[in-house]
């Protein structure tokens, strides 16, 4: 696959910062993935994607990295660890099934720092456990039993890179010390 260039050479790469839960809540996302997995076939991606929160995308040239790193670091330098508490599963209308966050001011500082910096998409904060599953099929699952409650300490924020036609790497872990 052609790798876009711009007009400097570099190669076009997409980001994703993110928050990683721990492994217990890690461990349970993926038990939920594979229960909806048991009452609808899911995709590669949707079943075999790491637990994560997104919290901003966006796309830059390579040679932007080190300055990528830099206002990451910023952004979150004075963020001390905190908690993230789940309080429930949700299905959004586009077939979506996700785990609700409740609203955390560290998380909301946090995408307001990432806004100052990048001009990137934002997005709700919350864990997907499965994109895409048709309205015909998504109605007549109980959300009972994907009912989570839990919390988690974060402790860092991670950025990943996605080449074209690539999966996401981890390429920069950066941790919260306020």
């Amino acid at each position: 696959m052609n790798e876009q260039l711009d007009i400097f050479g570099g190669s076009i790469s997409e980001y994703l910062i993110v928050i990683e839960p721990d492994h217990a809540t890690s461990q349970k996302v993926i038990l939920l993935k594979q229960q909806l997995n048991s009452i609808f076939p899911l995709s590669d991606d949707s079943l075999h994607s790491k637990p994560h929160i997104s919290i901003c995308y966006f796309e830059a040239n390579e040679s932007s990295e080190e300055l990528i790193e830099e206002k990451l670091n910023s952004a979150v330098s004075s963020i001390k660890p905190f908690t993230i508490s789940i309080s429930g599963a949700e299905k959004w209308k586009n077939g979506t099934f996700v785990l609700q966050l409740i609203q955390n001011e560290s998380v909301s500082q946090i995408q307001k720092e990432l806004s100052l910096r990048f001009k990137g998409i934002i997005k709700t904060p919350h864990l997907t456990i499965a994109r895409n599953i048709p309205e015909r099929i998504s109605e007549k699952i109980s959300l009972d039993h994907f009912d989570y409650h839990g919390n988690f300490i974060c402790d860092s924020i991670l950025i990943l890179k996605k080449k074209p036609g690539k999966l996401y790497q981890t390429l920069l872990k950066v941790e919260l010390l306020g």
